[in-house]
């Protein structure tokens, strides 16, 4: 895998999530009680052998420099190859359109002629949930002789559909980037279906856990998937782990009076309440008689005594007040902004 760079493009994000990403783009959306979107792509990349690993920012990067940092927890910081930092192109915005825009590759086109002893790029989009091997498909790429292979997953119908993640070999893809210089609000991949002839082009099939986040509902799915056993198994216990961010906590206390049922509870929780079918991250404080159903709840937020609290997601570092009470669609829960006091 020495011959294959990464790049992963963070400069994506959804509209319908509200205040979940009014600062963040989809990249950085916690997820699963203690990692971000973002931690998958990179940690495939790393599991698979690739040490080299272009990261294209979103316009609000802010708490993805902060999660990523040097790249030291993928071990990529690091003096030959590494993590590199890659600007977008979509400023004081969001590119809502495409996930791999053409754009990005041509603003940051050095970052891919200096790769002159690596053959080939490996690029992943940042808004998916699996944990995948890339070597077969690398090593199918390399045996086929295509210019291009495109990684694709079957849904619960079994209808195939697109991973957002493809190989190219590094020539195509500088010289398509020069030749559409004038064009760079295409989307890569379709441009590459259309300019690269149909006998160039590989597929190359994943079988494992995919979970799609593109609105609130898919991230409801993708989150409350991990509720199932299977599920977690294959996604964080197999060989290949997905790394994130270290914050080392105690572990998480229950008092005399705790209910848990069927959730996922990080460490540094306190919880003195009831908590059914939830997931709680970091540092989430439930007093004693409060209530927790169906719910997501970010990091060092507190619960305060006799609340009831139903089908909500709640950002970081709320406060709900004793009493309250709120109950949200279950279709379309209530989203709670950052720092909120109820």
């Amino acid at each position: 895998m020495k011959n294959v760079f990464g790049i992963i493009f963070a400069n994506y994000t959804a509209e319908g999530f509200g205040a979940l990403l009014s600062q963040r783009t989809i990249a950085s959306l916690p997820y699963g009680g203690r990692y971000r979107l973002i931690d998958f792509p990179l940690s495939n990349m790393i599991n698979s052998g690739i040490t080299t690993v272009g990261v294209i920012m979103p316009s609000s990067y802010r708490s993805l420099i902060d999660h990523i940092g040097s790249g030291k927890e993928w071990n990529l910081d690091r003096k030959i190859g590494g993590l590199f930092i890659l600007p977008g192109t979509i400023y004081g915005g969001h590119n809502t359109q495409e996930s791999i825009m053409l754009s990005d590759l041509l603003t940051n086109s050095r970052y891919i002629q200096r790769r002159e002893s690596e053959t080939y790029a490996l690029i992943a989009s940042s808004n998916k949930v699996y944990n995948m091997d890339y070597r077969p498909m690398v090593e199918q790429h390399i045996e086929s002789g295509k210019t291009v292979t495109f990684a694709f997953y079957r849904d619960k119908a079994g209808n195939p559909r697109k991973l957002e993640t493809l190989i190219v070999n590094r020539d195509a893809l500088m010289t398509l980037v020069n030749d559409f210089a004038s064009y760079s609000h295409l989307d890569l991949a379709k441009l590459l279906q259309k300019e690269i002839p149909a006998e160039d082009i590989g597929r190359y099939e994943f079988s494992g856990y995919v979970k799609n986040v593109d609105s609130v509902q898919d991230y409801l799915e993708a989150s409350f998937d991990l509720l199932d056993p299977a599920v977690q198994d294959e996604i964080f216990r197999g060989q290949r782990t997905i790394y994130t961010k270290t914050q080392d906590e105690a572990p998480t206390f229950y008092g005399d009076d705790a209910k848990v049922d069927n959730s996922l509870i990080s460490a540094g929780c306190e919880i003195d309440g009831t908590v059914e079918n939830c997931i709680l991250f970091r540092n989430v404080k439930v007093a004693k008689d409060a209530v927790l159903k169906n719910c997501i709840v970010m990091q060092h937020t507190t619960i305060g005594a006799g609340a009831n609290l139903e089908n909500m997601i709640m950002d970081k570092y709320i406060t709900v007040n004793e009493g309250v009470k709120i109950t949200g669609n279950p279709e379309k829960p209530m989203i709670i902004r950052k720092n909120a006091v109820l």
